[in-house]
């Protein structure tokens, strides 16, 4: 991506020089900006992790719960301490994927 540091001189002079008028575009006001959510684009940015099998000891009533939701129990545990460790790392980014989660069960 070329950025405003890679242009000359001469390139931003032409560009100013342009006379675009910008008379129809809205002031980008902080109470506008505060409306906007924070969009990642997921299949550009998409990290798999690595699955690494592991022995976890966790108590009967709570492995019950999850197997009884039927066949993919350990990735919905998953998913759950990755969202607990996001929202420890990451507050926002955890907290704005909740609503996605929902939209998923």
């Amino acid at each position: 991506m070329v950025g405003k540091e890679d242009w000359t001189d001469k390139e931003l002079e032409e560009m100013k020089s342009r006379n675009i008028d910008f008379s129809d575009i809205p002031e980008l006001t902080p109470q506008f900006l505060e409306t906007l959510n924070r969009v990642i684009p997921r299949e550009r940015y998409k990290v798999v992790p690595v699955k690494k099998a592991i022995s976890i000891k966790l108590d009967a009533d709570v492995l019950e719960y999850y197997k009884s939701k039927g066949k993919g129990y350990q990735t919905r545990i998953n998913r759950i301490l990755r969202k607990e460790m996001l929202r420890e790392i990451a507050p926002t980014y955890g907290s704005e994927h909740d609503k996605e989660d929902e939209h998923e069960s």
